[in-house]
């Protein structure tokens, strides 16, 4: 009788045991992934190790997520919209669980022009018309494609900012808010299928965060803790304050270093 009850206790406490590994693997949940698309903002082109430490990456390694970046320099809207018939990038994007979206600012530059030249002939928001137009188009064509291809992620997208200064700086911000303007129309007529960060507020004005159009060191830890806020107010992030675990390098800072200093060559493979 003792023998049994010794066997029922052993046999029970296997059970226990397998319930508990059971509850413990229920508790480890597999990190969110999130991806990034859109253009140089995107990749971290202000900053020679991008890779390491550009605004995506700061919010992976704050919030523990599983991370890809698609950021491709000079990309307009519709490059944006042909990337996502791309095998790669589709399969990234059905499996996210978050994505940020920085586009535009080629689009702008473009504006820019039209502004500068067309706009001494016509009136200004006309000659914005065309570029204005075509960018809200492929926007909500990129998004119905996300959407087609993972109904569930959360869409985040970054407002454009204006790093310009001098006499420039009013006209560009001009386009800049009629860009931001396309986003916030599209939020107000499709609720709930966007949300946006505003990055355009938080580094106006902070000079220090733009290397001449592209994002510093600094403005990639700004972007990353806008990015980090919405986050943790969806529920979605760990903290708000960005855990910068490897310090970015200015690209031209780094250019000049090596012009003064051409014997002490660091490789590419440091800064990538």
């Amino acid at each position: 009788m003792n023998i049994l009850k010794k066997i029922t206790a052993v046999i029970l406490c296997f059970v226990l045991i397998g319930f508990s590994f059971t509850a413990y693997a229920d508790d480890v949940k597999e990190p969110l992934k999130y991806v990034v698309l859109g253009d140089s903002i995107s990749r971290g082109s202000g900053i020679t190790n991008r890779d390491k430490a550009c605004f995506g990456r700061i919010i992976a390694d704050t919030n523990g997520y599983d991370y890809v970046n698609y950021g491709v320099d000079g990309l307009e809207s519709s490059g944006l919209l042909s990337m996502l018939h791309r095998a790669d990038v589709i399969k990234d994007v059905s499996e996210a669980d978050i994505i940020s979206i920085s586009i535009g600012g080629n689009n702008y530059l473009n504006s820019l022009l039209s502004l500068l030249f067309g706009g001494v002939l016509i009136r200004r928001e006309a000659a914005l018309d065309g570029v204005l137009g075509s960018f809200y188009d492929d926007f909500c064509n990129i998004i119905s494609t996300i959407r087609e291809l993972n109904p569930e992620t959360v869409i985040i997208v970054q407002t454009l900012y204006n790093p310009s200064t001098g006499p420039l700086r009013s006209l560009a911000g001009f386009a800049v808010k009629k860009l931001n303007d396309c986003f916030y129309r599209y939020e107000s007529e499709n609720p709930g299928v966007i949300t946006i960060a505003d990055v355009a507020t938080a580094l106006d004005g902070h000079a220090q965060c733009f290397e001449v159009i592209h994002p510093t060191a600094q403005g990639n830890v700004e972007i990353a803790e806008v990015l980090l806020d919405v986050l943790y107010d969806l529920g979605l992030g760990e903290s708000r304050v960005p855990v910068i675990k490897t310090k970015g390098i200015n690209s031209i800072e780094y250019a000049v270093a090596i012009i003064l200093n051409p014997s002490k060559v660091i490789t590419a493979v440091e800064y990538s």
